[in-house]
């Protein structure tokens, strides 16, 4: 059985909302006073966790994800030792370091070689190992040129790069991770996730937080979903992302609203409903990779207009934009002089790879500058088929293709 070198065990963490910049001596012995005779705590309170108790064995690489709030950040605070929790108790075993707002600890006034000295010391690394991988760290941010310059006359991206290469070079046992894949130009995020593969070859255990479910698909062994300060999935990475998706999936369906450019009198036409169906009209549950989708546009026209333009976008479950297309791309004409009509956008094959995609739906005007209605999370595709698990395909489709050998 594998080693236990993160265990929280019933972990709780409060923080004290604030109503105001300045509060009176009268009205805290108010307050003081009320709780005394009620015997009732604060109401102006947060629970970021409640009862929290997971484990993570050595060499594990454990996604965690949930929405924004939900108590992800709280628990890297509190396993870099940044907070403390208000109950429960929790353990760690090894070496941390924390990719969380790297950079944050930089002094403006200082030059990149002192502050790759600062914040090594700051991360537990003695003088004579900092000395050892100076070179290296200052290489990997490709700062060569800058290190005894200033950190404040620093481009964000020179300022990104040198935090990262520190912690990444701590040579840490448990390293945190805080969406920090994404930063940086596409070379460095190559020379990132190169390093991040060294780490896990190394047998370390990573905790990497992201929204982005394709990098915690791809890197973690297990998942961790939290929500509302809670545990609500540990396991399985397919799993677990697959109920994560199907929760905000539901929120998209509780929030969906209909937006429109102008009042609801003024709009010469409008979308009525969008439906998903296969070519035979059937409504599946799910759609196969490889299958057809046909998207139906249910419309109706109350002022005759030339030549409107439907355009139908796709964004994957967290709303990052994946394209679109409109009806003029295709030569499609529309017959604004009947009242109600549907038009049909087939996708055939569908490409995507196995997920939750949102459809929004805009009218437009024969120039597609001017909008007539707008019809945001209109509905939502949901594909199975490969996984970005696998590693053998990336990012959220597969193009149309064919691998050929030349001797």
């Amino acid at each position: 059985m594998a080693d236990v070198v993160i265990r929280f065990d019933e972990i709780s963490k409060r923080y004290r909302l604030r109503r105001g910049w300045y509060r009176s001596i009268r009205e805290e012995l108010r307050e003081w006073a009320q709780r005394i005779v009620t015997r009732s705590g604060r109401r102006d309170v947060f629970w970021a966790l409640k009862n929290v108790s997971f484990d993570v064995e050595q060499g594990d690489v454990v996604g965690l994800i949930g929405p924004n709030g939900a108590g992800k950040s709280t628990i890297l605070k509190i396993l870099s030792q940044v907070t403390v929790p208000t109950s429960g108790r929790f353990a760690l075993r090894g070496r941390v370091g924390a990719l969380i707002e790297i950079g944050a600890g930089f002094h403006p006034d200082l030059t990149g070689r002192e502050n790759v000295y600062l914040n090594g010391a700051i991360m537990g690394m003695r003088r004579q190992e900092i000395d050892a991988k100076f070179d290296r760290i200052v290489s990997f941010a490709e700062v060569e040129t800058f290190v005894d310059t200033p950190v404040k006359h620093y481009s964000s991206g020179m300022q990104v790069r040198l935090g990262f290469s520190v912690a990444a070079h701590t040579d840490p046992d448990i390293l945190l991770i805080d969406e920090v894949l994404a930063v940086g130009d596409a070379s460095f995020q190559i020379r990132c996730l190169n390093r991040l593969a060294e780490l896990k070859e190394q047998g370390k255990t990573i905790i990497l937080v992201s929204h982005n479910m394709a990098n915690v698909l791809q890197h973690s062994r297990k998942v961790l979903w939290i929500e509302g300060g809670e545990i609500r999935g540990y396991g399985c990475p397919d799993a677990v992302v697959e109920r994560y998706l199907a929760s905000v999936r539901d929120r998209m369906h509780a929030s969906a609203t209909a937006v429109f450019s102008s009042s609801d009198a003024d709009q010469p036409i409008r979308v009525d409903r969008v439906s998903l169906c296969d070519v035979e009209g059937r409504v599946p549950e799910k759609f196969r990779y490889g299958d057809a989708v046909c998207i139906d546009i249910s419309f109706t026209v109350r002022q005759p207009i030339h030549n409107p333009v439907f355009e139908v976008t796709i964004q994957d479950a967290h709303g990052y934009p994946l394209g679109g297309i409109t009806s003029r791309f295709g030569g499609l004409k529309i017959d604004s002089t009947v009242e109600q009509g549907v038009v049909r956008l087939m996708l055939r094959p569908v490409l995507f790879l196995k997920g939750d995609y949102v459809i929004n739906v805009h009218i437009r005007d024969q120039c597609i500058e001017r909008y007539y209605d707008v019809k945001k999370r209109a509905a939502v595709l949901i594909v199975d088929g490969p996984s970005i698990a696998s590693r053998e395909v990336s990012g959220h489709l597969v193009y149309p293709h064919e691998w050929q050998v030349r001797l």
